[in-house]
């Protein structure tokens, strides 16, 4: 599987990089992708240098002076390789430490009260008629001057294109000027935290994308769009691609060709095109018969197609795009209950953000990991947050190969009622639209996030009913522009919509605010786009970035007395944000902590419970005793997956991609085949199959005495499973175990005729802390460089920890935080980033730990 990512990884990154112009003689298709670029793409990413300044409205002749030489002795501070915004490149150098550190936002928020200047010099060999410099991302405002000239200043982070065909040279100076992004006054630290990133805030600046020079002789591809659809019985799919260019020539010819998952063509047509004032405007259409399909993970596999586009005058190659696509049918019988190549998908998964709020230059070994850490926790799908930026192609790629569908939210969107706001809407929706929409990872538009909510009566903070949401008639708008771009893709317009009042969990989404507010009809809802549960980062994360007095106070006592209204110290509020003091999860059912390793514990194993009970009932979809088979819930999507920032709230995997208990309770819940009990009026075990393939196995269900370390009764049932449905499979009491005593827990596993065990469960009968748990002791053996435990009795929460010469960063263990009973055998992975280091595994509550020796080759 991972020789085949990777595989799959190289083709997009071959499809994103064959934006290019070539030019040959006696052309045909196979020489036309073969031939050597005439477009000259410059990157310019090398040789730059920068300097601070005060702040001021434009650089006299004397400061671009200055920026042409960029000497040292000038106070220019090398760049290195591009692109880098400014806190990057003085975090590297040195210059200031890294913002998370204990007060260190503070200490750099002078960042972004300066000024500062980016300048470079480079060479253009050969020039054309035409000469475009590409800035792909600059934040903030920024003013471009190429040779002395100012030709544009910039305030977004879209990408921004000059024509400097007149200002050209051999040799050229570039200088970017950077303005201030913070006020003076600012920086002020908040008791409320921010909600995403640091406090105070800080503002990037500087450079976060490539930049290029681009040359040619005037003929362009200015828009490639391609669509993709499949019929019903999933043996034609139609690939139309809808072009639009310019071009000094009268007519020129399209070349549309389809690439195979291997790379062979599988179909191709050349369409003439006509010019008219310069401009063109021109679709292509290709049939291919039995596609390979595209399945989200978990489901079959993810084969990618590209479609390459090629602009052809008098026989010359000029541009070749291409796009990178995949067969599927997606269908929705009812709401937010998706069907993909005709089988129900049960939607897993959580909220992504930023991955870097300091940065916004796009790290792929950060987000690789994040991917890996996604698949490993059984997703299949991730929602884009609105409020934050979109990410960039590439993210969309690799949701394409690893085969993650995506609820794509609109970025920050001004959800208003006036004309200006309508149009700006609607504006960036269809140039999002345009750019994602052959993804075959996207799987629905969003308009925004929870603002028809906060305009309810139920919802908003003074609690009166304010009439219709404002921002009613902008969504609409770009619910007509979702129509006429991408008719086929589901559209909703806002995050959570639909009901009694926008967060009714029975109609439509919801977002998961039962910890602040009664939502009617939360047991079995619809879909969840966001459930929100926080507790901390792993103890060795929160020393990195936590002051050491504020990590556990002197007399600091977890005790819940009437007035204590904080589950952890006062001391971590700056840490925190958006009262989340009140979103942890059943804190109160487990033992109080006395010093920071019980309280990260605490407040894990809390959020972990929550979470595996509501995502198990979900995925139940009903409750036993009903006579349909029908699964209330088409989805169910964590917030949020990712920090973007050190803190102490809702991240499933922390800023430093340590991957928190939750996390490893949300892998177990959803796992695509899952057994679970349901303790209700009755005892049931469940079965759900979340997979393409009906289910068949022996059910054993063990009665076993945490006290006595013994099975006291079992039952035994065949069941089987039908895809995308869930069973129940015995009534307890009805199969013989009866009433027990609350120091039992219920053990049961699921096993194919071969006796492999394809799924497991447990459940307790009381709260924890009024369960004492054995002094397990644990074996620890490895193989094949996996670990192998096993437990002489109960082991409540096996807790694996790695140390690499002081480094217990970085090792990502496949599972953790997990129970063992007497005769199971656990098999862990270790797929992070050490190859040896010395390993730790310990029941949670047993004094007994187990060290070994650990090397990847054994």
């Amino acid at each position: 599987m991972f020789e085949k990512r990777c595989r799959q990884q190289a083709y997009c990154a071959l499809a994103l990089a064959m934006t290019s112009v070539f030019a040959v003689s006696g052309w045909d298709s196979a020489e036309a992708c073969a031939a050597e670029p005439c477009l000259q793409r410059i990157e310019v990413a090398d040789g730059w240098k920068i300097k601070s300044f005060a702040p001021r409205e434009a650089l006299d002749t004397s400061l671009l002076n200055q920026a042409a030489r960029s000497e040292e002795s000038e106070g220019w501070l090398d760049v290195g390789r591009m692109p880098a915004t400014v806190h990057d490149l003085l975090l590297r150098l040195g210059k200031i430490e890294a913002p998370w550190l204990p007060h260190g936002t503070e200490k750099c928020f002078w960042v972004g009260q300066k000024d500062w200047v980016y300048a470079t010099r480079f060479s253009v060999e050969e020039r054309g008629r035409e000469a475009r410099l590409r800035l792909m991302g600059i934040e903030n405002k920024v003013d471009v001057y190429l040779n002395g000239k100012k030709l544009a200043s910039h305030a977004s982070k879209l990408p921004l294109v000059v024509d400097v065909s007149d200002h050209l040279g051999s040799e050229n100076v570039l200088v970017l000027h950077c303005h201030a992004g913070s006020r003076a006054d600012s920086g002020k630290r908040s008791d409320r935290g921010s909600y995403l990133g640091p406090n105070p805030s800080i503002s990037s600046v500087g450079v976060f994308d490539q930049i290029f020079v681009e040359i040619s002789e005037g003929n362009r591809l200015e828009e490639v769009l391609a669509d993709v659809t499949l019929n019903e019985t999933l043996t034609s799919g139609t690939v139309t691609v809808q072009v639009k260019g310019v071009s000094p020539f009268e007519s020129l010819d399209l070349l549309v060709r389809l690439l195979d998952p291997n790379g062979e063509s599988v179909g191709e047509t050349t369409v003439p095109v006509a010019v008219t004032g310069g401009e063109f405007d021109v679709r292509g259409v290709l049939q291919i018969d039995r596609p390979s399909l595209w399945w989200p993970r978990g489901y079959g596999d993810q084969p990618l197609y590209r479609a390459d586009v090629t602009l052809l005058t008098h026989g010359e190659v000029q541009e070749i795009a291409s796009r990178t696509l995949g067969f599927r049918r997606v269908t929705m019988p009812e709401p937010l209950h998706f069907v993909v190549n005709n089988v129900p998908v049960f939607l897993r998964g959580g909220d992504w953000v930023t991955p870097n709020l300091m940065s916004d230059v796009w790290d792929t070994a950060r987000v690789d990991r994040l991917f890996d850490l996604a698949e490993n926790a059984n997703f299949n799908a991730l929602r884009v947050w609105g409020p934050a930026e979109a990410p960039p192609d590439a993210f969309y790629e690799q949701a394409d190969a690893r085969g993650l569908l995506l609820w794509q939210d609109f970025t920050r969107l001004p959800m208003r009622s006036d004309s200006k706001s309508i149009e700006t809407c609607t504006k960036a929706a269809r140039a999002m639209i345009k750019r994602l929409k052959h993804h075959p990872s996207i799987l629905s538009w969003c308009g925004c996030n929870e603002a028809a909510q906060w305009a309810h009566e139920d919802y908003n903070k003074d609690f009166e009913d304010h009439g219709p949401w404002g921002g009613l008639a902008a969504a609409e708008a770009v619910g007509a522009v979702c129509k006429e771009l991408d008719p086929e893709r589901y559209y909703q317009p806002s995050s959570p919509y639909f009901g009694m009042n926008p967060n009714d969990p029975r109609e439509g989404n919801t977002h998961g605010y039962t910890n602040m507010w009664f939502v009617p009809g939360y047991d079995y809802l619809n879909f969840a786009s966001e459930d929100t549960r926080i507790s901390a980062p792993v103890l060795h994360s929160l020393q990195r970035f936590m002051d050491p007095d504020d990590l556990w106070p002197q007399g600091y006592s977890t005790l819940y007395l009437h007035g204590n209204r904080r589950p952890f110290p006062e001391t971590w509020m700056p840490y925190t944000c958006a009262e989340s003091w009140k979103k942890t999860g059943p804190v109160e059912q487990f033992y109080d902590a006395t010093d920071a390793a019980g309280l990260v514990h605490r407040l894990g194993m809390a959020e972990s419970l929550y979470y595996q009970d509501t995502v198990e009932r979900q995925r139940r979809g009903r409750p036993a005793t009903e006579q349909s088979d029908r699964r209330c819930c088409g989805g169910y999507l964590v917030w949020k997956y990712n920090d973007s920032w050190p803190q102490v709230y809702s991240a499933k995997v922390d800023y430093f991609l340590e991957p928190k208990h939750v996390y490893y309770a949300l892998r177990r819940a959803y796992e695509p085949l899952m057994l679970s009990f349901d303790f209700d009026t009755y005892l049931y075990l469940w079965a759900i199959n979340d997979t393409r393939e009906p289910v068949t196995g022996t059910v054993k269900i063990q009665l076993y005495h945490l006290e006595e370390n013994e099975f006291r009764k079992e039952i035994v049932r065949e069941v089987t499973v039908a895809p995308g449905k869930s069973t129940v499979v015995v009534r307890l009491d009805q199969a013989g175990i009866r009433a027990f005593r609350k120091e039992h827990l219920l053990f049961a596993t699921l096993t194919d005729n071969s006796g492999q065990v394809l799924a497991r469960t447990h459940g307790f009968a009381d709260i924890e802390r009024r369960l004492t748990f054995p002094e397990a002791k644990l074996k620890v053996e490895v193989r094949e460089g996996a670990l192998v435990l096993t437990t002489d009795q109960f082991a409540r929460c096996v807790t694996l920890t790695g140390d690499a010469q002081g480094d217990p960063f970085g090792w990502f263990f496949e599972d953790n935080y997990f129970d063992l009973l007497p005769g199971e055998e656990k098999v862990v992975r270790l797929l992070g980033q050490h190859d040896e280091g010395r390993l730790t595994a310990k029941p949670w509550y047993s004094p007994h730990a187990t060290t070994i020796d650990w090397k990847r080759s054994q």
